[in-house]
Formats: structure tokens, C-alpha cells, sequence
């Protein structure tokens, strides 16, 4: 019987040593949960399964691969943050930084986490595929100069960050102003965005993802508030449904007639899919003309902007794909219900688009 438990620890061993991505079969990593478990060891933190990789010369921040640095792969945190990683099994504790997306494949669909370079994996005394004890989901800061994509979405040290609690027109929208003529009011809001704060280092708390892969973040430049900014100068509109905050802000706007107040528009949430029957808000009286404006077509047929030429298609279950002026079906993709444009490529993949296949 001690000649079997010890042949069952050595095989539990080997197994565990063995899931290293590149270096597993499909077969091991089938039978993973049958050798490797939780141990309730973690407190307020998250305990996850977590694995090694050793493949690829570069990450997804773009650096080099060091295999020896302290770094992990991660779809859970935003690139670039340092985690507080602790293995329960030794009580050691690692502050490994996300410089690269994964995993991917069997180990993603079996629930692996994190994948640790070899560097990480000897400060944290791993030998193989493991249970280890991540932070809770209280906020991460992040902080640096922006790069800004639009009214609500900014892009921090290769972090896309969407504003929480607000909602800023896209880039493609137009409003009208008092006397029912239309402007582009969404490349104005990411204008005014860049113009206030763009070049600023900004600090901001996230947590949490939305839809499309962004993380959601609350954010400031020497204590004042961009959001609040945002909504207070008519940039932008207050999201009563996940945060209250900024309803204040957004009659101050309102009241003054700043930004998109200053005429009538639609609600960004309402843009994509209007008809007819869509709520105009702003001024109380436009002329009939201004109505076609914000009704009309789902998409114009003319880009809003000679810098915003990328054509979107949204299909019926929600993927997208874009083209680029010059690509071979260009030409053909007539923009209407289901279309919008971009000003950007970087634009169009944070909306959640792929380009098309040539």
C-alpha cells in the first residue's frame, strides 16, 4: 500500500510538472483537475489556476520575451499592472507584472488564469501547473499620458480604459445646433477630451471589463475628475443606470447649454439603432430639416469627417468587421442599418471590430 500512495504522489507530480503549455498533450491536460486542487489558503484573495509558458519571442505590449523576467501572461488584468502573486503551497510572494495576453487554447478552456514565465515561476517556488492566490477585485491604479481613441475611451500604457459612468457620442455621430445645422459633435467631444487633458498624466482606478475587452475606469489629473469634467462640460452624459454621480454635473450642462446641449441630439446609447420613433433630446424646438439629421440613416452615406473613412459592418449577432480605404470590398459596402464609421483603426478593434480577411 506505501509502494501505491508513493507511485500515486510521483504520478500527481509528473502530471503537474508535465502541463507546462508547449509541453503538454491533450491528455494531460484533460485529466488537470484530477491532480491539482484549490486549497482554500487564499483569504479576501482569488485562488486560480495558473500555468507556465515559454513560447513566443515577443508579448502582446509588445517587449520582448524574457523568460527569465517577472512577468505573466493574463486576459484578467490590464497590460502592464504588477499583481502581488502568492503560491499557498510555500507562502512566497512575487510582484509579476502583465506584459502579455493568454493563455489560449486547452488551458483557457480548462480555466487557467495566468501563465507565468520561468523567471516567475522560480521566484514563486512553481514547478508546474498550480492553484495560486491572486488579489480581490478591489481597483488597480494606472497611470500615465493617454493616448485618447474617443469621447470615452482613452488608451494608458497599452491598457484600454473606458470612463465609467458616462457617455460620450461616437466619433461618427452628429448633432444640429440651434439653428438645425448638423455637426460632428462626437469628434468634437474627443477633441475637446484631448484639448482639456491629453497630454496630461492622468491617475486612474479600474476594475472590471465591459463587453467589448476595456477596462472600466474611474479617472483624474491633479485631483479633478475627468468624467465629472466631461458631463459638466456637455461632452458627455451622465449613465444614470450604473452610476448616479454625475447627474448633477449633467444640469449644470444642461442648464448653460454647453456642448451638445447648446442644440439637439440623441443619446449615444440610442445612436447606432435609430429610427424614426428615437427620443431627440437638448433644444425643445429644431426645424424639420434637423430631424432628418439625427433620424436618418443608420449610418450617413458620406464619412462625417475626411479622417474618419473606415467602414464598419455590424452583423446580426453582433460581430463586426471593418475596411479600410483600398481594401478589395471597399467599394461595395453600401453604409446604412448596421454600419458606422471610424476614425481609426485603433478605434474600430476597441469597438470590438476585426478587420476583414484580404
Amino acid at each position: 500500500m506505501r509502494f501505491f500512495s508513493k507511485m500515486m504522489i510521483g504520478m500527481a507530480a509528473a502530471a503537474t510538472i508535465a502541463l507546462a503549455p508547449g509541453g503538454a498533450d491533450a491528455r494531460g491536460w484533460d485529466t488537470v483537475h484530477r491532480f491539482v486542487h484549490k486549497t482554500g489558503k487564499c483569504g479576501a484573495g482569488k485562488e486560480v489556476l495558473a500555468s507556465l509558458y515559454k513560447i513566443g519571442s515577443r508579448t502582446s505590449s509588445g517587449e520582448p520575451m524574457n523568460h527569465d523576467g517577472l512577468t505573466a501572461a493574463s486576459h484578467e488584468y490590464p497590460l502592464g499592472t504588477t499583481v502581488v502573486v502568492t503560491n499557498p503551497a510555500n507562502g512566497r510572494s512575487c510582484s509579476i507584472r502583465v506584459n502579455d495576453r493568454g493563455p489560449y487554447g486547452k488551458p483557457r478552456d480548462l480555466g487557467v488564469k495566468i501563465d507565468f514565465t520561468l523567471g516567475s515561476a522560480r521566484c514563486l517556488g512553481m514547478r508546474g501547473t498550480q492553484y495560486v492566490c491572486l488579489p480581490g477585485e478591489e481597483p488597480i491604479e494606472i497611470a500615465g499620458i493617454p493616448l485618447v481613441i474617443d469621447g470615452n475611451t482613452v488608451e494608458i500604457s497599452g491598457t484600454k480604459i473606458r470612463l465609467q459612468g458616462i457617455d460620450a457620442p461616437e466619433t461618427d455621430q452628429l448633432c444640429v445646433d440651434e439653428k438645425g445645422t448638423g455637426w460632428t459633435c462626437g469628434l468634437a467631444a474627443r477633441d475637446e477630451l484631448a484639448k482639456r487633458f491629453g497630454e496630461k498624466p492622468w491617475t486612474c482606478q479600474v476594475a472590471g471589463h465591459d463587453k467589448y475587452g476595456r477596462s472600466l475606469g474611474s479617472c483624474a489629473v491633479n485631483a479633478e475628475s475627468v468624467e465629472e469634467w466631461m458631463v459638466r462640460s456637455g461632452w458627455a452624459v451622465a449613465l444614470v443606470r450604473s452610476a448616479r454621480a454625475y447627474e448633477a454635473a449633467e444640469v449644470i450642462a444642461r442648464d448653460a447649454q454647453s456642448g451638445l446641449w447648446s442644440g439637439a441630439f440623441i443619446m449615444p446609447s440610442d445612436w447606432r439603432n435609430r429610427n424614426q420613433q428615437t427620443t431627440i433630446v437638448g433644444a425643445a424646438n429644431v426645424p424639420s430639416s434637423a430631424l432628418e439629421i439625427l433620424r436618418g440613416a443608420a449610418s450617413v452615406a458620406e464619412a462625417p469627417s475626411p479622417e474618419c473613412v473606415i467602414k464598419g459592418n455590424i452583423g446580426k449577432g453582433g460581430q463586426c468587421t471593418y475596411q479600410q480605404p483600398g481594401s478589395h470590398l471597399y467599394a461595395k459596402l453600401k453604409m446604412g442599418t448596421g454600419k458606422r464609421w471610424f476614425c481609426s483603426v485603433k478605434e474600430a478593434e476597441t469597438a470590438g471590430c476585426r478587420a476583414v480577411k484580404k
